[in-house]
C-alpha cells in the first residue's frame, strides 16, 4: 500500500513539474563540468595583466584606481606588443553584453560570454565589484606581422587573434587598434591583458623608452594561479628586482646607453581634431561596428601620416564638436574641444570626469586642424547666436589662442627630448637638431572655413613670442568640387545635423602627403631626408617675457634712430658716421 501511495505521488510530481527540475538539474551538473573543463584548457596560456611595462601603449590610456587593468578611449587609440615562443594570442577584455553581465561581491572564477572560438571563455581572476558595469562591446581591428587586417566587430571577454597558426620559433609585432566607429567615437576599451601559449614571452617594442630594469624576462613572468595578484598592488616588487641591475655599469656607461636608447625613441605625433579622417566614403554610420566600417579607422589621413614615418600617432578626434563651449548644435555641448583635450576620455564617457595627467606620453610635433564644426554652427544657428558672423569669428580666434597657450603651459612646457635628457640625469644635453619648443601647426580648415581666424590666431601667438606656432596654408591641396571630378576629395554626410563635408578615401591620402613635407623634420629617422625649408625656420626658441620685453626695446631702439636719421635730418640721407652707429 505504501509503495502504491509513493508511486502515485511520484506521478504526481512528474506532470505538475517534475520533469523540468530533473532537466535543471542535468543542465547545471553539464554546466559544471564544462566550466572545470575550460578552466583546465585555460591551464595551457599563461597570462599577461595590462599593467606589464611591455606592453606599448599609444593614446590615451588609464590604468584603473585597482590596477587590474587599462582603459583606452578616443577613436584609433592601440597598443604594440611583440610576442615570442608562443603559437596564441587572445585578448582578455572586461567589456561585455550588458544583458550577460555578472557582477558579485567576492573574488570567484566567473565565465562570462565570449567571441572566441569554441573552446575558450575568458575567467575573471579577481572580484567583480557590484558597482563595476563593464562597457560595451567594442569593435577592434588586429594586425599581426604587416598582414592584412583581422576585423573584430564587437568583442567581449576573450577574443582570439590567433589560435595555433603562429611561427613557435619567430618573433611576431602584433598592434590592436580600436577605430571607435561606434556611436561617433565614444566607445571604451577596457583591457585586462593577454593570453600566450604556455612559455610564451613578451619583448621589448623597438622605440618603446622601456626601462632597462624591466628587460629581464624574469622579473615579468606571466601570472597563472594567482592571476592579478601583482598588478592588483601595483609593480613595486618587479621595481625593486629590478634595481639589481643598476651597479654594474658605471654612471658614464650608463648615461651613454641612455641617450643612445632616446635618440632611437619612437617619435609621436598627436592630432587634434573636430572632424578626424576615420569616416571615409559611405562606410561612416551611426552603427558601424561591422567589418564594412572597422577598416576606416586606419584610412584617415591622421593615421596615414604617422604610419608614413613608422611614428606613434595619437589623435584627440571629437567628431562634429565645436572649439568654442556652449556650441549651438556641436556634439558634446555645452564643452568645447578645449575643454576634451585636458580629459581623460571624449564628453560623453565616464572619463570625461577624470583630468589627464600628461604623463603618458609628450608628442614630438603637434597638428591642429579646428574649424569646421564651429563655422557649421555658425552658419546654420545664425538666428540663434545674435550676434555677427564677425564677432563669431573673432570669439572662435580667442578661444583658439586660449588653446595653444595651455597647451604650452600646463599640457607640454617641454620638448620630449629635453625631458628624456633630464630622466636620465644628463640635464640640459640634448641633439643639436631638437627643437626648443613642440612645434605646433595650426591648418586652415580643408574647405577654407574660418581661414582667417586660424592665420590671425597664429599672427598672435607669434607676435606673443611663440615662434614655433605655425599656420599651414591648405589652400589648393584638395579640390573641393565634387560635382566635376571623377575621384572627389569630398562627400557631403547627410546624416549629420547639420549635413558634414568629409574627406574621401583619396582626399584623405593626399592631405597625409602634403602633411608629409611639413612634419617630416620632427618625425622621420633621418632628418636629412627631409625637404621643404631650412632647419632654424621650424626650430623656434622658447618664450621668455623678460628676453622679449628686451627684443621689443631693441626694435623700438631701432625704429627711433632710423627715423631720426632718415626724417629728421635734410641732406645726405646718410653718412658713414650714421652707418657706423647701427653696426
Amino acid at each position: 500500500m505504501f509503495l502504491l501511495l509513493l508511486l502515485f505521488a511520484l506521478v504526481l510530481w512528474w506532470f505538475n513539474g517534475g520533469s523540468q527540475e530533473v532537466d535543471v538539474v542535468k543542465l547545471n551538473a553539464s554546466g559544471l563540468g564544462k566550466e572545470l573543463l575550460q578552466e583546465r584548457r585555460m591551464h595551457d596560456y599563461q597570462f599577461y595583466p595590462a599593467t606589464n611595462p611591455k606592453i606599448h601603449y599609444i593614446g590615451r590610456w588609464t590604468s584603473t584606481p585597482n590596477r587590474l587593468r587599462k582603459d583606452g578611449t578616443f577613436p584609433g587609440v592601440y597598443f604594440d606588443v611583440i610576442i615570442q615562443n608562443t603559437t596564441s594570442l587572445l585578448l582578455a577584455l572586461h567589456n561585455a553584453p550588458q544583458p550577460n553581465f555578472v557582477a558579485s561581491p567576492t573574488a570567484r572564477l566567473e565565465p562570462i560570454s565570449t567571441t572566441a572560438p569554441p573552446g575558450h571563455r575568458h575567467f575573471r581572476f579577481h572580484a567583480a565589484s557590484a558597482n563595476e558595469k563593464p562597457a560595451l562591446p567594442i569593435s577592434l581591428l588586429a594586425q599581426v606581422d604587416d598582414e592584412e587586417y583581422i576585423l573584430l566587430p564587437n568583442s567581449s571577454s576573450l577574443v582570439s587573434i590567433s589560435s595555433n597558426s603562429l611561427d613557435l620559433s619567430k618573433q611576431h609585432r602584433v598592434r590592436i587598434i580600436a577605430p571607435m566607429t561606434d556611436n561617433l567615437g565614444q566607445g571604451v576599451v577596457e583591457l585586462d591583458g593577454l593570453w600566450l601559449s604556455k612559455g610564451g614571452k613578451l619583448l621589448k617594442v623597438p622605440g618603446s623608452m622601456l626601462s632597462e630594469d624591466y628587460l629581464d624576462e624574469d622579473l615579468l613572468k606571466a601570472e597563472n594561479d594567482q592571476v592579478g595578484k601583482k598588478h592588483r598592488t601595483g609593480l613595486h616588487q618587479i621595481e625593486k628586482d629590478g634595481n639589481t641591475k643598476h651597479d654594474q655599469h658605471t654612471i658614464s656607461e650608463e648615461m651613454e646607453e641612455r641617450l643612445a636608447e632616446a635618440s632611437n625613441r619612437k617619435r609621436i605625433l598627436e592630432v587634434i581634431s573636430d572632424s578626424p579622417g576615420s569616416f571615409p566614403e559611405r562606410q561612416r554610420g551611426r552603427r558601424t561596428g561591422g567589418a564594412d566600417g572597422l577598416l576606416s579607422g586606419v584610412m584617415g589621413w591622421d593615421y596615414l601620416l604617422g604610419e608614413m614615418f613608422g611614428a606613434d600617432h595619437v589623435t584627440i578626434g571629437a567628431d562634429g564638436m565645436c572649439l568654442i563651449p556652449e556650441c549651438i548644435g556641436g556634439t558634446g555641448q555645452p564643452a568645447g574641444l578645449g575643454d576634451v583635450f585636458f580629459r581623460s576620455g571624449p564628453s560623453d564617457s565616464p572619463y570625461f570626469d577624470h583630468p589627464w595627467m600628461f604623463s603618458g606620453y609628450i608628442p614630438d610635433v603637434m597638428v591642429l586642424h579646428i574649424g569646421s564644426s564651429d563655422d557649421a554652427s555658425f552658419h546654420t544657428y545664425k538666428a540663434e547666436y545674435n550676434i555677427t558672423l564677425w564677432q563669431l569669428s573673432e570669439k572662435f580666434e580667442a578661444t583658439y589662442v586660449s588653446l595653444v597657450k595651455a597647451i604650452r603651459n600646463l599640457a607640454y612646457p617641454k620638448h620630449p627630448s629635453l625631458i628624456q635628457s633630464e630622466r636620465s640625469g644628463s640635464s640640459g644635453i640634448i641633439s643639436s637638431n631638437a627643437p626648443a619648443s613642440i612645434p605646433i601647426f595650426i591648418m586652415r580648415p580643408f574647405r577654407g572655413q574660418l581661414e582667417q581666424a586660424t592665420q590671425s590666431a597664429v599672427a598672435k601667438l607669434r607676435l606673443d613670442g611663440d615662434k614655433a606656432v605655425f599656420w599651414l596654408d591648405t589652400s589648393g591641396w584638395l579640390d573641393p568640387d565634387v560635382e566635376s571630378a571623377d575621384y572627389p576629395d569630398f562627400f557631403l554626410d547627410e546624416s549629420m545635423t547639420p549635413p558634414r563635408w568629409r574627406l574621401t578615401e583619396q582626399g584623405n591620402q593626399r592631405a597625409a602627403i602634403f602633411l608629409h613635407t611639413h612634419v617630416c623634420r620632427y618625425l622621420a629617422a633621418d632628418e636629412g631626408k627631409c625637404a621643404f625649408l631650412p632647419h632654424e625656420v621650424y626650430q623656434g626658441k622658447v618664450w621668455d617675457p623678460e628676453e622679449a620685453k628686451f627684443d621689443k626695446y631693441i626694435e623700438d631702439e631701432k625704429e627711433r634712430k632710423l627715423k631720426k636719421i632718415f626724417w629728421e635730418n635734410e641732406g645726405p640721407l646718410i653718412s658713414n658716421e650714421a652707418v657706423d652707429g647701427l653696426i
